[in-house]
């Protein structure tokens, strides 16, 4: 049996040109308090690429404010995210204990496989929390209301910048 050889450009096509815009689109829409863009941002953001695979300067602290952007409006997804974002980088304030309040704060809007994926991570992560600390995350997501978007002041790009100085 023969051998089946792939051409790289054939398995990999090259990305689209950078002139396409998803960045800066995904920006504006952001900055108009779009909840789902803020998501998308702090996901490229976070993983430092963007859709075709360039790299994008941002950085972790642009990830975090706009997931947490996203996570206020009630945005199920982006809470996830943004606790992932708290367990994988203990540097930000908060780490596990923030992580935690924001699983708890999600589960309720998530279904499914993603709700069971978001209760196992809290176990695991409120297994090296404090009795006090996981209080404090009961308490947080009891208490948790969304923020509408004419409540939170909008987010200039000078703004989103200044936290990565």
């Amino acid at each position: 049996m023969g051998r089946l050889q792939l051409r790289s450009s054939a398995c990999f096509p090259e990305p689209r040109a950078r002139s396409d815009g998803v960045e800066k689109r995904l920006l504006q829409a952001a900055e108009a308090g779009d909840a789902r863009a803020q998501l998308n941002l702090g996901i490229i953001y976070d993983n430092g690429l963007d859709d075709n695979g360039y790299v994008i300067e941002g950085s972790r602290s642009q990830a975090v404010r706009w997931l947490l952007a996203a996570a206020e409006q009630g945005l199920s997804r982006a809470q996830v995210k943004l606790a992932e974002v708290y367990a994988d980088a203990p540097e930000f304030v908060g780490g596990n204990p923030a992580a935690c309040r924001w699983l708890l704060v999600a589960a309720p809007g998530l279904r499914g496989i993603h709700r069971h994926r978001a209760r196992s991570r809290y176990e695991r992560i409120a297994a090296l929390l404090t009795p006090a600390e996981i209080a404090e995350a009961a308490r947080f997501a009891r208490d948790w209301t969304p923020k509408r978007q004419k409540d939170r002041a909008p987010v200039s790009r000078r703004q989103s910048n200044a936290g990565d100085q």
